[in-house]
């Protein structure tokens, strides 16, 4: 399911971000440049933090941006960002972030099929840290998809 969704475009190597704001803008731009989501999904993700917490920090160095379908998703779509420099979120448990996933889902099948997929990523500490080091596209899709 990931390996459909998830394009070349769609990935982000070693961004630099100021802030959690600022990393959820980052990875959220390949989804809004082919009008996958909209600003309004971003602006609801960006206030959801703001809302409820870190709760999008879903495990160790990892987090999953995403909203309501009807907060802007136009589409199903996947990016994802490594950073060059961690950021915190405020999760003391899983802070500071390495890998940002942003996820446009349309219902609540296909957002519960990534979800499996991240929480597999999630009880895979050495994968993960193979992501945050990869510096190409194409060992990224590689690791992430095979391991």
């Amino acid at each position: 399911m990931i390996q459909d969704i998830l394009e070349d475009e769609h990935i982000i190597l070693q961004a630099d971000a100021n802030d959690w704001q600022d990393l959820i803008q980052i990875v959220s731009q390949p989804l809004i440049k082919d009008e996958t989501i909209t600003q309004q999904y971003v602006q609801a993700m960006i206030q959801s933090v703001n809302d409820f917490g870190p709760y999008i920090v879903i495990g160790k160095h990892l987090a999953l941006a995403h909203a309501r379908p009807e907060d802007g998703a136009n589409k199903l779509g996947l990016s994802v960002a490594t950073v060059k420099d961690p950021v915190r979120f405020g999760n003391t448990e899983n802070d500071p972030v390495k890998i940002i996933f942003c996820l446009s889902a349309i219902d609540s099948f296909s957002h519960l099929n990534i979800m499996k997929y991240l929480v597999q990523l999630i009880n895979d500490e050495e994968k993960t840290k193979q992501l945050d080091e990869v510096t190409t596209i194409e060992d990224f899709k590689k690791i992430l998809l095979n391991g």
